[in-house]
């Protein structure tokens, strides 16, 4: 018997860090994402493929009791093992859904890219093994959960929430005139969620006001008809953020003379940059291509 599975990779246009605190983020589930198998075996253990773009880049065999076995990565069958474990905290009956199978996993996007290589595994996992996603993430790798809410749907979303409360997820339509214009610029760095997660929530401060902003620049970004008026939605809201972190925008940092807007997206420092220029995608290149940056993508080619 074989059981498939698919989630949907993310990207967080609007509330990134404030998210964490209870503000509304608007999200955007990708084309790109991971698949997940599981096929009967004879042995009592569980055989664990990974792929990426095609590619095997991990396996590993764990015993009746989730030792491992055998491995290709010994640090990421521990982070594997880990999840693993938390999952049968959530239901002890899980392990009989956990031997005697092979998982393969197949990653759609480069792990590089902060696409939600783990969000999605979480989501795959869950969905599988009938727990709770979130539960799994507070367990593991902390966050929001607004990942895990764009792994399983097909429209994007406004998601919050609330400490110790059930996520509010709202799906709504983003589609505006100037999408032609939305690029996404791969910064080049792959920035770890779950350490910037842990640093922001250290900081323990309450900052009502800016949720609030953040919550209106959010509606007024799905709402807008003008690239201008979107522009500067995502020039009010870097600043937003900039004088949260007490850290400089992208735009401040690395394009300074640049003809358009930037706005960081997720975590600040690595990842992808949201991209709003009137500069046609030749001239966009190669302004970028010369500062040393050559990934940059139609958002409208990723999105869902």
């Amino acid at each position: 018997m074989k059981q498939e599975f698919r989630a949907n990779g993310k990207l967080l246009i609007t509330g990134e860090y404030l998210v964490l605190q209870g503000a509304w983020a608007l999200a955007l589930p990708l084309n790109k994402g991971q698949s997940m198998s599981v096929e009967t075996i004879k042995a009592a253990q569980l055989h664990w493929q990974a792929y990426s773009q095609g590619k095997l880049w991990f396996e590993a065999i764990f015993d009746n009791k989730l030792n491992v076995i055998k491995s290709s990565d010994p640090a990421y069958s521990q982070r594997l093992q880990n999840i693993l474990n938390m999952a049968l905290k959530q239901d002890s009956e899980t392990i009989e859904k956990m031997l005697g199978v092979r998982v393969r996993t197949e990653l759609e996007f480069d792990p590089r890219w902060g696409w939600g290589s783990s969000s999605t595994l979480l989501y795959l996992l869950s969905t599988w093994l009938g727990i709770n996603p979130y539960k799994l993430l507070d367990l593991s790798f902390g966050g929001s959960g607004y990942d895990i809410a764009c792994a399983g749907s097909n429209k994007p979303i406004f998601y919050r929430r609330l400490p110790q409360q059930t996520p509010e997820i709202e799906e709504v339509t983003f589609n505006p005139p100037f999408i032609d214009r939305l690029y996404l610029l791969w910064l080049q760095k792959k920035q770890s969620s779950s350490s910037e997660v842990k640093a922001f929530l250290q900081k323990d401060q309450a900052l009502p006001e800016a949720i609030e902003k953040i919550n209106t620049i959010g509606c007024a970004m799905l709402r807008s008809q003008s690239a201008e008026a979107f522009g500067l939605l995502m020039k009010q809201h870097e600043l937003i953020i900039s004088q949260i972190l007490k850290r400089p925008t992208v735009k401040e940092l690395r394009f300074s003379d640049f003809d358009g807007y930037i706005k960081s997206l997720g975590a600040w420092g690595g990842d992808f940059a949201l991209i709003n220029s009137p500069l046609p995608n030749s001239a966009l290149c190669g302004y970028f291509a010369d500062k040393g940056f050559h990934t940059l993508i139609s958002l409208k080619s990723v999105m869902l």
